[in-house]
């Protein structure tokens, strides 16, 4: 068994017009205000990264064409679009509208709530899944890795605390988002969160992480993808990795290579992740 999970990606377009370069900017909200941790790259490429926490950002456009898209997401804002044909300057100020997506609401009765969990614990494992990656410096921050957890449809599922083991790790401090997802088609859809869940962690740590959902009040009546983003760290490291279990069965894994990459699905392979929830 390898001791990674290779996640190939194969392109067979025939790229013109390649650019190789480096874009700067910064991302804005109506107001102007600057908008931390926002999501840049090219539409459904490994491409891309996130802004620092002053809306800054800077990235490689490499085997790109005019004819790509960049998109530019941030949770509560309207996504925006732009060929990168129609970039008018290598330095971008790029402001974002507000948009609040109201929810279906659902009702949980409190009382007589019962604590549940599912996910897997083990952790010492050969395999593991890479956040960090040599080979493309800071331009695969953005990227997420997760798995589905089945709550069912019958009851309301109050989301409580969700954790993940890091595997490895030399950064003296790394900053993560947690993405809960409702499933179209098999694939992550909508967040179901409506504000951003952070996780930060230093001095290297390779432990388990836990997140307190309670302030979150998430509530759901269907399965879930919780997704785990990279994107923040420190100058100081090059390693940063999940474990994975191979085989797990009735198990789901995700994974999307950068920014604004594609969802890729893996059957029978879990992350060490567990949720914690109360019907």
């Amino acid at each position: 068994m390898k001791k990674y999970l290779i996640i190939a990606f194969a392109f067979t377009s025939i790229f013109v017009n390649a650019q190789n370069k480096t874009i700067t900017g910064i991302i804005l909200d109506s107001l102007k205000q600057p908008i931390p941790y926002a999501n840049i790259g090219i539409l459904n490429k490994p491409v891309g990264t996130v802004s620092n926490e002053k809306g800054e950002f800077s990235f490689i456009l490499e085997n790109t064409t005019n004819l790509d898209t960049l998109r530019i997401s941030s949770l509560s804002y309207i996504s925006k679009d732009i060929l990168l044909k129609n970039l008018s300057d290598e330095k971008l100020t790029l402001i974002l509208k507000n948009h609040i997506e109201k929810l279906n609401e659902i009702i949980v009765s409190r009382s007589n709530l019962k604590n549940y969990n599912e996910g897997k614990d083990k952790s010492d494992t050969k395999q593991q899944v890479l956040f960090a990656n040599p080979n493309y410096k800071n331009m695969n921050l953005g990227t997420e890795i997760g798995r589905k957890f089945s709550l069912g449809t019958k009851k309301p599922s109050l989301l409580t605390e969700f954790k993940f083991f890091i595997k490895e790790n030399n950064f003296k401090k790394v900053k993560f988002r947690i993405n809960i997802y409702s499933i179209q088609n098999n694939k992550p859809d909508k967040k179901l969160n409506n504000s951003d869940i952070y996780s930060e962690v230093e001095n290297s740590l390779k432990n388990w992480t836990v997140v307190d959902l309670t302030p979150f009040n998430i509530i759901t009546q269907q399965d879930i993808i919780i997704a785990v983003e990279w994107i923040e760290h420190s100058n100081d490291g090059n390693k940063l990795s999940l474990p994975i279990i191979i085989p797990s069965f009735n198990s789901t894994h995700y994974y999307k290579f950068g920014s604004q990459g594609i969802w890729e699905k893996y059957g029978k392979i879990s992350s060490s992740m567990i949720l914690f929830y109360q019907q």
